[in-house]
């Protein structure tokens, strides 16, 4: 099991891939990259891929070259390329140095401050440390909303965990804390990732009913953690364009084919609410979404391509109704 302190030294890892325009061998380098993550059990949010004048494809680990470069040389295609076990190593000095210097409790500060990490990925972590009643109460909100696409009331969240004497509103404060819901200063309910009681530009179709997501990767992450098809509506920012994701079986199939999903926040801490919902978006391309990242320099944001998406909003929303 990851304790709070392994969730805290990912924290303190820091990847970078970096490639010129076109690279032949970006993708191997990525799939050793995310071969590598997986097996030390390390969210793909904590990479950042860059395009320009570097040696590539090359993998800094907190700002070191796996292979043994400086990281900073003139752009060529490397015959050094990044391999699996050099990767590995980087990484786990990376995760044994944090974990050294790691609080034993998580923070909201961690949430949405650094690039690259502009969304919680601890949050199934976080849901599973709960006490055994209020995260009976969490899946209860989630599982209203999937069922009718609005907001529980305090006698739906007691008569879903048979609890007559439940104080709903210290139960929301509490998940609220945790960031695993957003309330306002009334204790209403204004987010319950990923699901939003409120309209946003995606819109997630389940069956006969239809939600709301706070953002793109959490309307990617709602069929998984619901075990079911979906089809998700949304708009490209930058230019109005509409963007269709349909999730068949665990598989996802993009309109247009080239979109993409920026992955962005204020890098303020705080609540993801506040700090990174309205900021995580589809894209109609590559071009639109570094026009739009472009335009809003205040942001930490990178560019991560479909597959990369949807296995984000899987990891961090599949495991909370599992």
């Amino acid at each position: 099991m990851t304790t709070a302190a392994d969730s805290a030294a990912e924290g303190r890892v820091a990847v970078e891939l970096r490639s010129v325009p076109d690279c032949p061998n970006l993708a191997p380098a990525r799939q050793e990259l995310r071969a590598a993550l997986v097996d030390l059990g390390l969210p793909l949010a904590v990479v950042t891929e860059v395009v320009g004048d570097y040696p590539s494809p090359s993998i800094l680990v907190n700002g070191v070259d796996v292979m043994g470069g400086t990281g900073d040389e003139s752009a060529a295609c490397r015959l050094d390329l990044p391999t699996g076990d050099r990767i590995r190593a980087a990484l786990r000095q990376a995760m044994g140095a944090g974990s050294a210097t790691a609080e034993t409790e998580l923070s909201l500060v961690d949430c949405c401050a650094q690039p690259g990490n502009a969304i919680r990925a601890d949050r199934p972590h976080r849901a599973e440390q709960l006490p055994d009643r209020l995260r009976q109460v969490h899946r209860a909100i989630l599982r209203h909303f999937a069922a009718t696409g609005t907001a529980p009331t305090d006698a739906d969240i007691r008569a879903a965990v048979n609890g007559a004497d439940l104080d709903t509103a210290q139960a929301l404060r509490e998940l609220a804390r945790e960031d695993l819901v957003a309330v306002d200063a009334a204790g209403r309910l204004v987010a319950a990732y990923p699901f939003s009681p409120t309209p946003t530009p995606h819109i997630v179709s389940l069956d006969e009913v239809e939600v709301f997501a706070m953002c793109a990767i959490d309307a990617l992450g709602m069929p998984f953690m619901l075990g079911t098809d979906a089809t998700i509506t949304s708009a490209d920012p930058h230019t109005g364009q509409p963007v269709h994701v349909t999730i068949t079986s665990g598989a996802a199939t993009y309109q247009p084919p080239e979109a993409v999903i920026v992955y962005a926040a204020t890098g303020n801490a705080g609540r993801s609410v506040d700090t990174c919902c309205s900021t995580i978006n589809f894209f109609a391309s590559a071009a639109n979404a570094q026009a739009w990242i472009a335009a809003h320099p205040s942001l930490a944001a990178t560019v991560l391509d479909q597959d990369q998406a949807v296995t984000l909003g899987r990891d961090i929303f599949e495991p909370l109704l599992a």
